[in-house]
């Protein structure tokens, strides 16, 4: 009986519209998905003119190969629409022949010369026919990118950066040699002593807890390359690529599913950025009295700490990039985003461009800031409100029975997936048209669960210290605390299911899935935090409070820029169809690690650590914590 179960359900399975899979010597039947013409070689000729553009194809008559490219394409979990090919064409010299004198100068023209251009070199090779759905771009030679007023308002900028380093430099080394004297505003550039608080050790402060807080810095650090890997996979795939069957072959090993499902990863930012408040936050309250202005001074703070940096990037992104370089695919991977954040720069500033459907290609990444300053608000003024232990017991309970009743309702009333699905068709838009990924999990009422996570976690620790509960007596269940790795990487693998082929899960376990895979994945990273400032093991602490760590959590905010500057420039730069592979991916990685880092730490001395101090001085002219307390502080946000 259950035999033939399973040979009816394979027989509907093979009898289907849908193409799961296909041999190699099939799929090289299909017209290749990218193609770009010799940029270079173009150029050379004073009347070029280079297109890019996305293609439609079609058969007028019965075309077996049309007939598989629509049942392989109709599967868009795995598989790229290969019923539209995307091209980069020398119109001078790939079309010369359908040219007239006009078609260089009229938008109409050029098009109608592409469609039968393309028409005819798909039909001389495939017997299928192509029409024209979109331009992209046009380059023409000679032409630049011209200097406007934002890009001059950019250079001066960037003078006035350089300058201030210079004079508040010179002034510490020449004119001022006592120490903790002198003006602190010059101080404040000064980069012998910027760059000392860089690679400075985290020094034990007044309150032996919060030298404890150093393993933030390793799992900040550790969390962000993670980041760095998958949005180098992700940037790959939203270039052009000479073997789009690399990506639709991934979804079948087992390994790279830690990829299509790791953005549980970047969750674990908002649980550091909570706990850290929950437990400075009681820190402060031995000393100070919480009152309401704890709320306004506090939001400012966070304000005045992250937008200089965020601002500069943005105006970096918005004018420099434009004229770092050429290519075929410059104005695809670069130019493309310059121009949505000339558009919504504003909502980055303000911090809501999560909840701005329209805004998905100025830096994509920045969705966690919004997010994250959001639920910092929200969260800081209710602790400000809940002063007793029982009142925040009953904050944190309903605050986290709230959310996860948020993430259901949004997901079932309206039909998301459970997990931000890693289509290829969604990596060539950055997720601009995913509805899951723009209204679930962008959003910051729809990540409360695992910010509140990290309240409790905060509030947790702070009260085993104050207590002084000794974990020695669990030292023989440290096997557990072990298992919390390969308990996450499990959470991270079970998103698999939703990659199977043919099977569509019932709306409940969709429902239940969507609510509760990021919680219990966090719960995980709470009880590694705090197992780790608690001793309760020395192998996981060991590596994350590793000295080498310390530099490079405090630059992290920094690289979380800099990084997709580097990755967008080198995927920009191609004038080929970019190959995929473990080996390129790696480089891909390597690179952005060592480029984003270096970069950052630069950025973090010229600006940064000046930045900070002057903040400091504003906001706290009268501080008693210690340097590495203010360390782990401006770095606890990210």
């Amino acid at each position: 009986m259950v035999s033939g179960v399973f040979i009816f359900l394979f027989l509907v399975k093979c009898s289907s519209a849908v193409i799961y899979r296909i041999n190699e010597s099939e799929y090289d039947r299909f017209p290749p998905l990218y193609g770009l013409d010799d940029y270079e070689a173009c150029m050379l000729d004073p009347d070029a003119v280079y297109c890019v553009g996305d293609y439609d194809l079609y058969s007028d008559e019965k075309s077996e190969l049309m007939s598989l490219l629509q049942k392989y394409s109709d599967y868009t979990l795995k598989h790229f629409n290969h019923t539209q090919i995307h091209r980069g064409v020398c119109v001078t010299k790939t079309c010369k022949h359908f040219m007239n004198k006009q078609t260089v100068n009229k938008t109409e023209d050029l098009e109608s010369t592409l469609a039968a251009c393309l028409n005819e070199s798909v039909w001389n090779d495939y017997q299928l026919q192509v029409k024209l759905n979109k331009i992209q771009y046009c380059k023409r030679a000679g032409e630049k990118q011209t200097v406007d007023i934002s890009d001059a308002m950019m250079a001066i900028v960037c003078l006035v950066i350089i300058a201030l380093n210079v004079i508040g430099s010179c002034y510490d080394s020449t004119f001022w040699k006592k120490e903790d004297k002198g003006n602190p505003y010059l101080l404040s550039f000064s980069v012998r002593k910027n760059w000392s608080k860089l690679i400075a050790p985290s020094e034990r402060g007044t309150d032996p807890r919060l030298d404890r807080l150093k393993l933030f810095n390793g799992l900040r650090t550790i969390t962000m390359i993670c980041v760095f890997f998958s949005h180098a996979t992700l940037i790959m795939s939203y270039s052009y690529i000479s073997n789009p069957l690399f990506v639709e072959k991934a979804y079948d090993d087992p390994l790279k599913q830690l990829l299509y499902n790791g953005s549980l990863v970047t969750h674990s930012f908002f649980v550091m950025s909570a706990f850290l408040l929950a437990y400075n936050l009681q820190i402060h309250s031995e000393k100070h009295v919480i009152t309401w202005k704890h709320f306004p001074r506090g939001v400012l703070l966070r304000w005045l700490r992250l937008t200089p940096m965020y601002a500069l990037m943005l105006g970096t992104i918005s004018t420099v990039m434009r004229h770092m370089g050429d290519g075929p695919l410059w104005q695809l991977v670069v130019t493309s985003e310059s121009a949505a954040c000339r558009q919504y720069w504003w909502a980055h500033v303000l911090y809501i461009n999560n909840y701005i459907y329209d805004d998905a290609w100025c830096t994509p990444q920045t969705w966690y800031l919004a997010s994250d300053t959001q639920m910092f608000g929200l969260c800081l003024l209710l602790c400000v409100m809940m002063k007793t232990p029982r009142s925040r017991k009953i904050m944190l309970t309903v605050l986290f029975v709230y959310s996860l009743l948020v993430v259901a309702a949004h997901t079932y009333f309206q039909n998301l997936d459970a997990v931000v699905l890693q289509k290829p068709e969604s990596f060539r838009s950055v997720y601009a048209y995913d509805a899951t990924f723009r209204l679930l999990y962008a959003r910051g009422h729809t990540n409360l669960s695992t910010y509140t996570l990290g309240l409790a976690g905060g509030f947790l620790t702070y009260y085993l210290q104050t207590e002084k509960k000794d974990l020695k007596n669990y030292k023989n269940y440290r096997w557990a605390f072990w298992l919390l790795f390969p308990m996450g990487v499990a959470v991270i693998l079970s998103g698999g299911i939703f990659y199977i082929d043919g099977v569509t899960l019932p709306t409940i376990v969709t429902v239940l899935y969507a609510t509760l895979y990021k919680p219990i994945f966090q719960i995980l990273v709470v009880a590694f935090i705090i197992g780790c400032i608690l001793k309760f093991d020395t192998v996981y602490r060991g590596i994350v409070e590793w000295r080498g760590f310390t530099w490079c959590g405090r630059v992290s905010y920094i690289t979380f820029f800099v990084h997709t500057l580097f990755q967008r420039a080198c995927l920009g730069l191609q004038t080929t169809p970019y190959h995929m592979s473990e080996y390129n991916i790696s480089m891909l990685l390597l690179a952005t690690t060592a480029g984003s880092f270096i970069v950052a730490a630069i950025l973090w001395v010229l600006i940064e650590a000046p930045i900070n101090g002057i903040t400091k001085i504003f906001m706290q002219p009268q501080t008693t914590k210690p340097p590495s307390t203010q360390s782990t502080q401006q770095n606890g946000q990210l």
